[in-house]
């Protein structure tokens, strides 16, 4: 049969937008805050049948529809105080990274269909498409959580199951894993659809390798469900105390210097009451991002204030400032303050964010939006202390790992703090700037699932929520509601040792995005390499 012969099925164009529209909204739907987590299955299901051999342009169009009905209610939480401008910035980027997806998803799976050695084999085919689709699509997240400015590690497929039934299994796969595995479901079903029709006796070939691909998909997806996280090695535990101070600590927030340094103590000095009527006690208390706002161990003051409130707790306050070094700068810092009034560990945010605690290229988008500009006026640098240490409680040291805010989202952090040490995790934030959105809901589904990968307990702490305390299984030891001023208490388990996330997670990673470029070069190949013999 030639490959004139070979019919390639795909979606009209019209209908091909429409389900690249609808899977993109869905699998926003499936994320935090609506948190209708099973919605990612056709949420990404539409998306690549959407692509599924669309040749040319019209593979980048389609996908930059779905990328653009993600990412535009995803993050519309940059439009609640800088107004439309960073929302399109950030959008149009992501929605390129979906165009580009789109194009290669596109181009890999029509050029597969035409290789001759694959479509007279339905079943490997099938498995050829769905794989390098998968491949793809682990690529495009990875590539979007690099580039530009340090990347975007958010809305990857794998946070839709924070509160889901394949959450468990992340610490197993990690994030590009889990992500994988729900992408490659949903690719074997759409390649079984979309399977090219031919005489009677490859037709029924083709409804064997339809049910087949749907029997693998389904125990996959069984497997997922039933596996537990996977278990470490408990050497202790750890009384833990954070606290949200409901603080105005946006950046249009009307406030005077030390307020919100003040509603931190306050909502302290009022767990420490409540501790002491009750006879219990805690071994750390954490603040949240920015709590102690600027240079606290050069405020001599407030810094005799935190160790007054350390030596009534018998417990060291791991406290958020601004820090200057002698260099002239800046860093946004986690500070462990205890009794003596001297500053002890100290950690750097390693990931600050563009256009937000740093700006890129200033001149050049100072001429563009100049008002949102001047807004960032301190520049911070990437930090480079370790982000794992031992903390020394009243009992024993306690190996600590931090991780800021956006910290939580980038894998390689996570594998530095584990890697480190780290037998319990503390990530301070301070989510102010976006309001009541989704944003905070969203950081704590990523925090959640870093729980679950790593195998630690995870102290999740803002100045106005959203607030959790985590266990290694994903669920909520304490929680704290949003907009209040409040503190949360939990005994964590402390851990040692590497999940199978951790310890493979990356070879995982890489494997997928290498069998995607693969997938890439054999579908270039059967796209040109017949025209190339009928030349000859």
């Amino acid at each position: 049969m030639s490959d004139a012969a070979v019919t390639r099925p795909r979606l009209r164009l019209w209908l091909a937008l429409l389900g690249a529209a609808a899977g993109g909204l869905l699998l926003d739907a499936a994320g935090p805050g609506l948190g209708w987590w099973p919605l990612a299955f056709p949420a990404v299901g539409l998306v690549l049948a959407a692509l599924w051999q669309q040749r040319g342009w019209r593979g980048a169009l389609v996908g930059a529809v779905a990328g653009f009905a993600f990412w535009g209610p995803h993050i519309s939480w940059l439009t609640l105080y800088l107004g439309p401008l960073p929302w399109i910035g950030l959008s149009g980027i992501m929605t390129l990274w979906f165009a580009l997806l789109g194009a290669g998803i596109g181009f890999a799976t029509d050029g597969l269909a035409r290789l001759p050695v694959l479509w007279e084999r339905p079943g490997v085919l099938l498995v050829a498409q769905a794989v390098t689709a998968t491949g793809l699509w682990v690529l495009r997240e990875g590539l979007q959580g690099v580039w530009p400015y340090g990347g975007f590690a958010w809305g990857r497929v794998a946070h839709t199951q924070a509160s889901g039934a394949l959450a468990e299994s992340v610490s197993w796969l990690g994030f590009a894993g889990l992500t994988a595995a729900i992408v490659l479901v949903c690719g074997l079903g759409v390649s079984a659809a979309f399977l090219a029709p031919g005489a009677p006796a490859r037709l029924a070939r083709r409804r064997e390798t339809g049910r087949a691909a749907c029997g693998g998909a389904a125990a996959l997806l069984l497997v997922l469900v039933l596996v537990p996280a996977a278990p470490l090695a408990e050497t202790g535990e750890l009384r833990v105390a954070a606290v949200q101070g409901n603080s105005k600590s946006g950046i249009f927030d009307d406030r005077e210097s030390g307020d919100v340094y003040r509603d931190h103590v306050t909502a302290t000095e009022q767990l420490l009451d409540e501790l002491e009527a009750a006879g219990d006690s805690v071994d750390v208390i954490v603040w949240p991002e920015n709590s102690a706002e600027f240079d606290l161990p050069g405020t001599p003051l407030r810094g005799m204030e935190v160790a007054k409130l350390a030596r009534r707790a018998g417990a060291p306050i791991v406290a958020g400032s601004i820090l200057q070094d002698s260099d002239g700068s800046y860093t946004n810092s986690a500070i462990v303050w205890g009794a003596d009034g001297a500053a002890g560990q100290r950690y750097d945010k390693r990931f600050p964010v563009p256009f937000a605690e740093y700006m890129p290229n200033r001149e050049f988008f100072h001429a563009l939006a100049p008002d949102l500009v001047d807004l960032v006026q301190l520049e911070y640098s990437f930090g480079q202390r370790p982000a794992a240490f031992d903390i020394e409680t009243a009992d024993a040291a306690v190996r600590v790992g931090l991780a800021i805010c956006f910290d939580i989202t980038f894998d390689a952090h996570a594998e530095d703090l584990v890697r480190g040490g780290a037998e319990v995790i503390f990530a301070p934030t301070n989510n102010a700037d976006f309001g009541r959105t989704d944003e905070s809901a969203q950081q704590l589904a990523i925090a959640r699932l870093r729980a679950i990968e790593t195998g630690r307990a995870l102290v999740n702490i803002s100045t106005v929520g959203t607030s959790a305390i985590v266990a290694p299984n994903g669920s909520d030891l304490a929680a704290l509601t949003p907009f209040t001023a409040d503190a949360m208490v939990a005994t964590v388990p402390l851990v040692e040792g590497e999940t199978p996330a951790l310890r493979f997670g990356a070879l995982i990673a890489g494997g997928w995005m290498l069998t995607g470029g693969a997938g890439l070069v054999l579908g270039w190949w059967g796209r040109y390499e017949p025209r190339r013999a009928r030349r000859s």
